[in-house]
């Protein structure tokens, strides 16, 4: 191994580590409540060490958010291809958004986490675009295939309705204070909740005039 690529295998090594300790710390604290000086300390590295590899806990948060998204593809491919029609893979979508939150809520969150002031120049926010582009395309692409193969409803939006069960997943999942109460009344857990969501959403969407729809 010459110098040079020994140097670049270390430089990698280095950020894998800072982006694990901050990882840990942007998780258990939250983004907000997490700084540069905590993040090099929990890395025991000198700040000024730290901004060698990131300009700030915005670009370290981003690629954090990768890290995420990469999960979230892996999760999807797993099972996607297995589903034998359009509505199958609209479920398996639905389903896979849902498993994603539940194992690994800090990538979720990251992924989904807009308030954060990104900045655009960042060469990493190209990479998350183009897999929030892509997973919205494999979504739209569903959809489609349903339309075509009859187990979906010839008169849906492709694009519409990925984007309205792409929000109802997300409200479902960060339930407000009012909605966690109202369970509470009604002694229904998140489980129930999501479980039921999701067949609602599944038959608004199942072209019931179909045989070979899923019942």
């Amino acid at each position: 191994m010459t110098i040079t690529a020994r140097k670049e295998r270390e430089k990698e090594m280095r950020k894998k580590d800072i982006l694990g300790a901050a990882e840990k710390l942007f998780f258990k604290k939250g983004y907000e409540n997490v700084s540069m000086a905590d993040i090099a300390k929990e890395t025991e590295l000198a700040r000024s060490t730290l901004y060698l590899y990131f300009k700030n806990k915005e670009e370290i948060y981003l690629a954090i958010a990768i890290r995420g998204s990469k999960i979230l593809q892996k999760m999807v491919t797993k099972k996607y291809p297995k589903a034998k029609n359009g509505l199958e893979k609209i479920r398996v979508l639905i389903l896979a958004f849902y498993q994603f939150y539940k194992e690994y809520p800090g990538y979720y969150l990251s992924r989904f986490y807009y308030n954060i002031p990104f900045d655009e120049d960042f060469p990493e926010m190209e990479e998350l675009n183009k897999i929030r582009v892509e997973s919205f395309k494999t979504v739209t692409n569903a959809f489609n295939e349903g339309i075509k193969d009859g187990t979906i409803r010839p008169d849906i939006d492709p694009v519409k309705t990925s984007l309205y069960i792409t929000s109802s997943m997300q409200n479902m999942i960060n339930l407000t204070p009012t909605i966690e109460m109202h369970m509470k009344d009604n002694d229904l857990t998140h489980e129930e909740l999501i479980d039921y969501t999701v067949e609602m959403m599944i038959h608004s969407i199942q072209n019931n005039n179909n045989s070979s729809t899923l019942k």
